[in-house]
């Protein structure tokens, strides 16, 4: 439907690749990484910024980060791209940052997990949160009336081809 969007959600959870950095020399990024100082990365974190000072995604909340940087790891290891010789010639050389997220909008919501998990197949690590709100029941409401007639309507605009392939008339 024209105009419709997540903003008339009264609850958003947006997770993945947000590709915000940690706005420091590499050189000093490193250094801090080496020594665990999350708190002072996350002082200059590009994400974090924009929140605080209301420029993005306003309203927006993020969980506590108590977990290293998400990015970029050389695949299948535990070193950061740029961390090694070997690793240092790559072309794509960027610093260590949180660039997998995970934030929330609307009233209500809880968060009782915020951290990263340690697949190794990407030079991403996965981030993954716990949620936990009230929802209201609205089972026998006319709004989920509404909602399985509009659904309805949807499905009988799908025909099947001569050919077996799905096509939708009009949506």
């Amino acid at each position: 439907m024209p105009g419709r969007g997540i903003n008339l959600c009264s609850r958003v959870i947006w997770l993945g690749d947000l590709n915000y950095r940690i706005h420091l020399p590499d050189s000093t990024t490193r250094a801090l990484v080496e020594r665990r100082k999350w708190n002072v990365l996350l002082e200059n974190d590009q994400l974090k910024a924009e929140l605080m000072k209301g420029r993005i995604f306003r309203g927006w909340q993020e969980g506590v980060i108590k977990f290293a940087p998400t990015y970029k790891y050389y695949p299948n290891s535990e070193v950061y791209y740029g961390c090694s010789e070997e690793i240092q010639k790559s072309k794509k050389f960027r610093a260590p940052a949180w660039c997998d997220r995970i934030i929330w909008f609307g009233e209500g919501l809880k968060q009782s997990l915020y951290d990263r998990g340690e697949c190794k197949l990407s030079d991403h690590r996965p981030v993954r949160a716990i949620f936990s709100t009230e929802v209201e029941s609205f089972h026998n409401s006319s709004g989920f009336k509404c909602f399985l007639s509009g659904r309805i309507e949807c499905f009988k605009s799908i025909k099947r081809t001569s050919s077996d392939e799905l096509s939708v008339a009009s949506l």
